[in-house]
């Protein structure tokens, strides 16, 4: 049986778990200079580990501005090159990003019995 390339395994992260706890614990720009050493395929792992999970997207689109279009398309095709686009208009794509402007706006809270 042949084996995909790209990351088809999406459950492991392509780096050490106290690694990645360190980048959850430093700005987004920070994580990015911090993960610039890694080897280009491996940074376009952890891309697309974090991107596919919500919580992590910011991180994932701000490693990304790191990573080259081709390496990241090699790493996920079609969705690689979408991950490229945000990451080089992340103010627009922060913007829309439903999940994050959900987190930010405190709907109203009403005690009001039924």
């Amino acid at each position: 049986m042949l084996q995909q390339a790209g990351s088809a395994d999406i459950e492991r992260c392509p780096i050490s778990e106290n690694d990645l706890n360190a980048l959850l614990h430093t700005s987004p720009a920070d994580a990015a200079n911090q993960t610039q050493n890694l080897p280009e395929a491996q940074r376009c792992r952890l891309v697309v580990f974090c991107y596919r999970r919500s919580h992590l997207r910011q991180l994932g689109l701000a490693i990304a501005v790191k990573c080259s279009k081709r390496g990241l398309i090699e790493e996920a095709g079609h969705a690689g090159e979408l991950i490229h686009f945000q990451a080089t208009n992340i103010e627009a794509t922060l913007a829309s990003d439903t999940y994050m402007t959900s987190r930010h706006v405190r709907r109203a809270v009403s005690l009001h019995r039924v």
